[in-house]
């Protein structure tokens, strides 16, 4: 019984040089930043279809961005439903999910590393939301 409790006491605690939670939070960070970047190359094409009916309502009289998107809506509904609603709304999940999980594995604390981690996520959603309510 005596060796045992010599053993018992012998015994220290083990000792972690590098923290698994650490490894997870920098690929979540980094997964999260790749996502963001794609959702943006994504969000460029209807951006890039608003700033075109947004130039063709300067230089035609009597047209506003409104009109043409209506009339751009009408020609191409299944197109303009994919570029306006459907993507957006992708992208709004996404970097929903990506925020939550970056939130949960920096310990659940709002702070500025985490903004620093995420505004990229934060502003393609901001992006999304806009063109969600200039087409609806």
């Amino acid at each position: 019984m005596e060796d045992i409790e010599d053993i018992l006491h012998q015994m220290t605690k083990p000792a972690v040089a590098e923290l698994k939670h650490q490894e997870m939070l920098t690929n979540t960070i980094i997964a999260a930043k790749e996502k963001s970047v794609l959702s943006g190359w994504w969000l460029s094409i209807p951006l890039y279809l608003l700033a075109m009916l947004l130039m063709k309502s300067f230089f035609i009289p009597a047209t506003t961005m409104f009109s043409n998107l209506h009339q751009l809506a009408h020609q191409m509904k299944y197109t303009s439903i994919l570029f306006f609603v459907i993507v957006p709304i992708v992208f709004i999940i996404l970097n929903f999910i990506s925020i939550r999980k970056i939130y949960f594995f920096s310990g659940s604390t709002w702070s500025i590393t985490f903004l620093k981690h995420v505004w990229l996520n934060v502003f393609i959603i901001f992006v999304s939301l806009v063109i969600l309510f200039i087409y609806l």
